[in-house]
């Protein structure tokens, strides 16, 4: 069982969200488990999931560092690169 939300290795991506899982189970209150799942589905490119996450801690918690993790990643799913688009 996690003791600490600062022992996850966010670069092991799946035995951390087996961990935030069972933490956010037993926490569901904690807005930084939230937020640091978050992340850990944004790098998975899991954007959807991450943005849920990343709401659910601003709800907790208004002064969230999950409010810049939402504008910027609304930002990179904002981005459309027009030379792409256009012929």
């Amino acid at each position: 069982m996690i003791q600490n939300l600062t022992d996850i290795d966010i670069h092991d991506y799946e035995n951390s969200l087996i961990i935030l899982n069972e933490y956010i189970a037993l926490n569901p209150n904690d807005d930084n488990a939230y937020y640091l799942r978050g992340n850990i589905y944004r790098k998975m490119n899991l954007f959807g999931d991450a943005l849920n996450d990343y709401y659910k801690a601003l709800k907790l918690n208004s002064q969230s560092e999950a409010a810049i993790a939402i504008e910027i990643l609304n930002e990179i799913l904002a981005y459309r690169n027009t030379d792409l688009i256009n012929p």
